[in-house]
């Protein structure tokens, strides 16, 4: 096969923006009672830290695929890494306001490559989706994992400040290695996709019921991963163990969805349907959320994490695939998951805080976490509706 430099570029290009979609908000968990005590937070007023990135996605969402067709993927995730970085520093270096301003910044920014790189790889990549999305996913949550994993250690050298700002040096790679999509961007608008829309004759994706079943379910998924990435760490301190554990678990979960995310993509790339693997998936998340209700030891907690992992792995690359295996091009796959990750990510939005209020008011975990169990629930009647071998024309 004889080599494609562009396509190596965007390759390139998408691995290292992801890295950069989860890490700096996965970064905020472990430390959040450092920043509570330094500005005199709440339970409730902390979980806007991580609420206020999913607002942003929900807001800012819609509009992304706007933006990618009047300006073409290159410039448009461009300004979504120059926000990344501008929000890291805010949120770092100015005060209590600036905490919640930069993190906002960054917010916006994530949201532009959330909607943009799964187009992009239904565009670039038609051979080899499952593939591409695989290491897309797989190398995001990698980046998530560490995010958590590294946060106290380099809070403890570099405080916690610095810990959250050198995670925009990795947007400012990312934004070298995007810079030759610049040139490239115009090929978006300029191939058979356009041709095929005009055949179509789409109406609003929001109003196809195939999209709001997506939709459900990334919102759903998204709902357990940045609740569980918000305060896992607390839960486990509050269950009697010690925070540099409660850290080391935080990492261990998200290390653990790592297989799940590299497999999952491919194997549902490769069958008709996706109600099956939907089901296991949240089976096994389900499991891992009723041990982790009842124990308190550190083995049990450790046995917890690892079923809720492989949920959580499964479940977020699952969701990232339905985008373009239930969409008939790239333009389209652009447009539901603009939809998905915006009424998703407003019902991910209110798991920190509802969670964080709940904990202010009952003094215990243990409603947060059958609140927890019943999303699950619904995840696996959502995963049935949006696994059905079908493609949204709306």
């Amino acid at each position: 096969m004889k080599f494609n430099s562009h396509l190596f570029m965007v390759f390139l290009g998408i691995l290292l923006v992801s890295f950069n979609l989860r890490a700096p908000i996965t970064s905020v968990g472990p430390i959040t009672d450092l920043i509570q005590n330094e500005y005199s937070l709440s339970n409730s007023v902390a979980g806007l830290i991580t609420t206020l990135p999913l607002l942003a996605f929900a807001i800012f969402s819609p509009f992304v695929a706007k933006m990618n067709h009047k300006f073409g993927h290159g410039l448009t995730m461009l300004g979504g890494l120059i926000l990344i970085i501008i929000g890291e520093l805010v949120r770092s270096y100015t005060n209590v306001y600036g905490l919640f301003i930069g993190t906002m910044f960054i917010g916006l920014g994530i949201a532009i490559g959330n909607v943009l790189i799964p187009s992009v790889i239904k565009h670039k990549f038609k051979k080899n989706v499952g593939n591409i999305i695989s290491i897309y996913i797989t190398s995001m949550c990698i980046f998530a994992a560490l995010g958590a994993g590294i946060s106290i250690p380099a809070t403890n050298v570099l405080g916690w400040n610095t810990s959250l700002a050198m995670w925009g040096i990795l947007a400012f790679i990312a934004l070298l290695i995007w810079l030759p999509q610049l040139k490239k961007s115009e090929e978006y608008n300029n191939n058979d996709d356009l041709a095929i829309e005009k055949r179509i004759q789409s109406k609003t994706i929001w109003k196809s019921p195939l999209a709001w079943w997506v939709t459900l379910y990334m919102g759903t998924q998204s709902f357990l991963f940045y609740t569980l990435i918000a305060w896992i760490p607390s839960i486990i301190i509050f269950k009697g163990l010690d925070s540099h554990f409660a850290g080391m678990m935080a990492l261990l979960f998200q290390l653990v969805a790592l297989p799940a995310t590299l497999l999952v993509p491919i194997i549902a790339n490769k069958i008709k349907h996706q109600k099956l693997i939907a089901t296991i998936i949240s089976l096994n998340y389900l499991a891992g959320m009723v041990i982790f209700l009842f124990v308190t030891s550190s083995f049990g907690i450790i046995i917890s994490m690892v079923f809720i992992g492989i949920g959580m792995g499964g479940a977020i690359s699952l969701a990232i695939g339905f985008i373009t295996q239930r969409t008939p091009h790239a333009k389209k796959a652009a447009e539901l998951s603009g939809m998905s990750q915006s009424a998703g990510y407003l019902l991910a939005a209110v798991g920190p805080i509802l969670l964080g209020f709940m904990f202010d008011i009952t003094k215990s975990w243990t409603s947060s976490i059958i609140v927890l169990i019943v999303a699950i629930i619904l995840l696996i009647l959502f995963g049935l509706k949006a696994g059905r071998a079908e493609v949204t024309h709306h």
